[in-house]
C-alpha cells in the first residue's frame, strides 16, 4: 500500500458504467448486494474490524472516480476509514421480522454511492431479536461477481482470526488492480486487440436483437435503470442431471448446454435468430483470479435455430460459440462496440437478454462456525429486459433472474425458466429430436431499437 493517492485512467468497462449511470432512471442499477442469513450469532466487533482490514487491502474498494480533462480517472487512496453498521430495528411483533429484514436490505441496497468520494463498498449486520442478516453491497464499477467471492473469502478468514483474538494473516499481498489496468492499456497500445475487434465486426454484421415478448408495450425501447426486480427459480433434478450428462457426452461446458436451452426456447417462441449477451469471467492468470475488481466482460452469442435442426446440433453450435467467446473475452466490450460500424452500434445500444453463470457462488458460506445462506437480492432496477443469473447450489441449479417490471409480469419470467427446464429434460431424453418437436409457452419477438 502506498502512502499517497494513485491516479490512473479508468478502464473501458468502468467508463461505460459511468456513462450509463448518467442517464439511468435508477442509479442503484449497478449496486450488487449479497443478503446473507446467519444461522448463529455474529461477533459484530470482529466483523467490523475484518471489514476495515479487507477494504484497505484492495485498491478497487478504496478508490473513487472523477472526470479530469474529459477522461474518467480512478483515484485510489492509500487508506480509507470504513465502518460496518449494526442495525437493530425495534420489531415488537416476532412474526414481522422477515418483512423488516427485507425492508432494511432494500433500503441499504438503494442507498446511493457517491463515486466521486468513495469508498466502493459497505457492510451492515442487521439484528432482530435472535435473528441476524449480513448485507454486503458493492458498486459494480469497482468489483464483479468473482471479485465479490474473493472479497468474502478474505472477510471470512479475517473474521475468524479476529474473533479468536489473533491478527489476520494473508499468504499473499492483494492483487493490484492498477497492474491489471496497465496491462489492458499496454495490450491495446501494442495493437493486440485488432484481430479480435475485426472478428466481432464481421460476426455482428447485420445483427438483430430479439427478446422475450413484452407483456406491456412501453412505446420506447427498454433501458438500463428501468424499474426491475428479481425472481428465484430452482431447476428440477432431472434438468440438472440432463445438463451434466449432456455436457459430458458432447464435450461442452454446462454453460453451453444452458445457453442452447435458452436459444431453443427463443426459437420456438417465434424468433429463429437470437443474440444473447453472456458474461465471461475473463480471468486467465493466478493474479486475475485473486483480484478484487471489475474484470468480467460482456460478449455476444448470435445463433440461428431452425425447426429442422436437432437438439444435438444446437448444443454443438452453442458449445463451439462458447469456446469462441472464451478465446476472445479479453477485449472489453465497450472497445468492441466503439469499433463497430455505426448501424451495428445503434442496434446494440442495450443488449436485451443476458445469461450469467455465477459458478459456486453462495455455497458453503460462513463466518467461522456461523453458517450463512444467500437470500434473494433486493434489486429494484433492471440492466436489461432479462438477466438470467444461475449458479450450482447445494441442491442443484438455482437461478435468480433480474427483469424489467415495466415490460414483464413475474409469471412470464417463470414461464420462460420452466421452458428452459423442460428443454433440458427433453434433451436428456432425446438428443436427436428436431427443434420443431419441442413445445414451449414463451413468446419471443424482435426488440424495439
Amino acid at each position: 500500500m502506498t502512502a499517497r493517492s494513485l491516479t490512473i485512467p479508468a478502464t473501458a468497462q468502468q467508463a461505460a458504467r459511468w456513462r450509463a449511470l448518467r442517464t439511468a432512471r435508477d442509479r442503484s442499477v449497478y449496486h450488487v448486494t449479497w443478503r446473507l442469513g446467519c444461522a448463529g450469532r455474529v461477533d459484530f466487533d470482529a466483523l467490523a474490524a475484518a471489514w476495515r482490514i479487507v477494504t484497505n487491502r484492495h485498491e478497487s474498494l478504496r478508490s473513487r472516480f472523477e472526470e479530469l480533462d474529459g477522461e474518467l480517472k480512478m483515484i485510489t487512496e492509500p487508506a480509507v476509514d470504513v465502518l460496518a453498521q449494526l442495525i437493530e430495528p425495534d420489531v415488537p411483533e416476532a412474526g414481522r421480522a422477515a418483512e423488516e429484514f427485507a425492508r432494511v436490505a432494500a433500503e441499504l441496497h438503494l442507498r446511493e454511492f457517491h463515486l466521486e468520494v468513495g469508498p466502493m463498498g459497505r457492510l451492515a449486520l442487521v439484528r432482530i431479536g435472535a435473528q441476524e442478516e449480513i448485507v454486503l453491497t458493492i458498486h459494480h464499477i469497482a468489483v464483479d461477481g468473482w471479485g465479490m467471492t474473493v472479497l468474502f473469502e478474505e472477510l471470512s478468514a479475517a473474521y475468524v482470526s479476529l474473533a479468536r483474538g489473533e491478527k489476520p494473516f494473508f499468504a499473499h499481498d492483494a492483487a493490484s488492480f492498477h497492474d491489471y489496468a496497465e496491462k489492458l492499456r499496454a495490450e491495446e497500445a501494442k495493437g493486440r486487440w485488432r484481430r479480435t475487434i475485426d472478428h466481432w465486426r464481421t460476426a455482428l454484421d447485420g445483427v438483430t436483437l430479439g427478446t422475450v415478448a413484452h407483456d406491456r408495450e412501453l412505446g420506447r425501447p427498454t433501458a438500463v435503470g428501468d424499474p426491475g426486480t428479481t425472481v428465484r427459480y430452482r431447476f428440477s433434478e432431472r434438468a440438472d442431471a440432463a445438463r451434466s450428462a449432456l455436457a459430458q457426452e458432447l464435450g461442452a461446458t454446462p454453460f453451453a448446454v444452458m445457453l442452447a436451452a435458452w436459444q431453443i426456447v427463443l426459437a420456438r417462441g417465434g424468433e429463429r435468430e437470437s443474440t444473447i449477451g453472456v458474461r465471461s469471467m475473463n480471468r486467465t492468470t493466478r493474479s486475475e483470479l485473486a483480484l478484487v475488481g471489475l474484470v468480467s466482460n460482456a460478449c455476444l452469442v448470435r445463433a440461428t435455430v431452425d425447426d429442422g435442426a436437432s437438439i444435438r446440433e444446437v448444443i454443438g453450435a452453442a458449445r463451439d460459440a462458447t469456446w469462441d467467446v472464451l478465446g476472445r473475452q479479453g477485449v472489453p466490450f465497450p472497445v468492441v462496440h466503439a469499433n463497430l460500424p455505426q448501424e451495428t452500434r445503434s442496434r446494440l445500444t442495450n443488449v436485451k437478454l443476458t445469461l450469467n453463470y455465477l459458478g459456486p457462488i453462495g455455497r458453503n458460506l460462513s463466518l467461522g462456525d456461523v453458517r450463512l445462506t444467500m437470500l434473494e437480492t433486493p434489486n429494484r432496477a433492471a440492466r436489461a429486459d432479462m438477466v438470467v443469473g444461475y449458479w450450482d447450489g447445494e441442491d442443484g441449479i438455482l437461478s435468480e433472474t433480474e427483469y424489467n417490471t415495466e415490460a414483464y409480469e413475474e409469471e412470464t419470467v417463470l414461464r420462460m425458466l420452466r421452458d428452459m427446464d423442460e428443454v433440458l429434460v427433453t434433451a436428456g431424453e432425446d438428443l436427436d429430436r428436431p427443434v420443431g418437436g419441442v413445445r414451449v409457452r414463451t413468446r419471443s419477438a424482435l426488440a424495439a431499437w
